[in-house]
């Protein structure tokens, strides 16, 4: 695919993924789907063949970086552009685009992330390559996730009418970007058929993405422009941990897409989608009917169901039902299944008393 870059985000703090998912350790780096591999090496896996190795870039802190090159060692070195802090994904997005234009000024970027769990690999190249050849005519595009439930955590897209069809694959025109909803209007929302939620990746030329910029984000726009006129040179380096710290935290949705008002396309897409924000939504992908999910050391469980385990040492339990049970080094959390969203409130405790050994 020729001037194609998949530029992977790898800013995700995974705080409900506690304490598997740690500041030092985040979601990326760790095997929660596959045990021999990584949620980014999962990632990076199954864009080949449409994306070369070299054409791959990778937004992290240096830290998660020098991690995530360990698990990926074909892709080169100097593909994994330093972030030095998080601020959300307006700015990470933003950085990657002038790095990949500074090499390429006529390159199609496809934002990408880096945690995030899909069943039909197949099917989501398919929507892939043909929201590129979209993006070749100068469009946004964005994939749109069937929703399986009515969910208030996340962005909703609303479509309209079918754009065109590439090999299969339906392009709808984008009506408008729709915030969390209530629990009413989400339900609202998978009953009618036409929204998706939003996935938070989207297919663009990079002269696009940067015009964006320029018109709905200036200083932002601004601050990457400085960068830009310095890549490759000694003051690249002082200069980004200058203008960096001052940014301003915003995602990409609310800097540029939910301003855009022509040119963007939604592909519809029912990948098996997950963005595993919980341990409730990892059981659910490998359950598949098993009595336990088991990561390590199996248990020891006597008329125990429908337990998540991740253990390297035995684990038993009597009479026990619907719990997460995850035995680290340093911590060991027992909850309900259905409570799993309220570990973030654990680790904001943790912050609170100033606990950061265990963060």
């Amino acid at each position: 695919m020729s001037h194609a870059y998949a530029l992977i985000m790898a800013g995700g703090a995974g705080t409900r993924l506690w304490p598997l998912s740690r500041e030092k350790r985040p979601k990326p780096a760790l095997a929660l789907v596959d045990a021999t591999r990584s949620m980014f090496q999962i990632s990076v896996e199954r864009l080949s063949p449409l994306f070369s190795k070299e054409r791959i870039r990778v937004v992290a802190n240096r830290e998660l970086a020098e991690m995530l090159r360990e698990h990926t060692p074909d892709i080169p070195a100097e593909n994994f552009i330093i972030e030095p802090a998080g601020r959300d994904t307006a700015p990470a997005v933003g950085l990657g685009a002038i790095h990949i234009r500074h090499r390429d000024p006529d390159a199609l970027v496809a934002v990408l992330t880096a945690d995030h769990f899909i069943a039909d690999e197949t099917g989501f190249r398919a929507a892939l390559d043909a929201a590129c050849q979209v993006a070749k005519q100068g469009m946004i595009v964005t994939l749109g996730i069937a929703p399986g439930y009515p969910s208030t955590g996340f962005g909703y897209i609303e479509r309209g009418s079918l754009s065109q069809t590439i090999n299969g694959v339906d392009i709808y025109d984008l009506k408008r970007f729709v915030e969390k909803p209530n629990q009413a209007r989400a339900e609202e929302f998978v009953r009618d058929g036409q929204h998706s939620w939003n996935s938070g990746m989207f297919i663009w030329q990079v002269r696009r993405l940067m015009a964006e910029f320029a018109k709905h984000s200036p200083a932002l726009n601004a601050s990457l422009e400085t960068l830009a006129a310095a890549i490759e040179t000694p003051e690249y380096d002082p200069l980004l941990a200058k203008i960096w710290p001052d940014l301003r935290r915003v995602s990409i949705d609310y800097a540029l897409m939910e301003h855009i008002d022509h040119g963007v396309k939604v592909i519809p897409v029912n990948i098996g989608w997950s963005d595993i924000g919980n341990f409730e939504a990892l059981y659910d992908i490998l359950s598949e009917g098993k009595d336990h999910v088991v990561v390590g050391h199996e248990p020891l469980a006597l008329d125990s169901k429908r337990l998540l385990i991740f253990s390297q040492r035995l684990v038993a339990t009597i009479g026990v039902e619907d719990l997460v049970i995850i035995d680290t080094e340093d911590v060991l959390l027992i909850c309900p299944r259905d409570r799993a969203q309220d570990i973030k409130q654990l680790v904001e405790t943790l912050k609170n008393n100033q606990r950061h050994e265990y963060l």
